[in-house]
């Protein structure tokens, strides 16, 4: 449990960085950061398995490039959940998805999960 918290407050660091750093994306503050992240492991958990299962012959052509198409569209469903939250162009949603995805399998190795 207290992993899974770590591996929260972190990705919202990331998502906080993201947000300041990318043009498009915009986040209030670091609670609505976390609230994202939250938000975000909430529907990876979610939906991922199902989306990968039925996704999976797109994932198999692509080379596992296609989890990116996943990984922004969740990021796309967070936007809609979340006022505090605002993607504001396709641009800015691959640059996130891209940096998210990346950086989370980062943090997820650091952890340990």
């Amino acid at each position: 449990m207290l992993l899974i918290l770590i591996g929260i407050f972190l990705n919202a660091l990331l998502v906080f960085t993201i947000a300041k750093l990318t043009p498009g994306i915009n986040v209030k503050n670091y609670s609505a950061a976390v609230a994202v992240a939250f938000t975000y492991a909430a529907l990876s958990w979610l939906f991922k398995g199902i989306l990968v299962f039925l996704a999976f012959p797109l994932i198999l052509i692509t080379f596992g490039l296609f989890h990116l198409v996943l990984n922004a569209f969740l990021l796309w469903v967070t936007d809609k959940i979340l006022d505090s939250f605002e993607i504001t162009s396709l641009k800015a949603l691959a640059i996130g998805a891209i940096t998210l995805t990346i950086s989370g399998a980062l943090v997820n190795r650091l952890i340990g999960h």
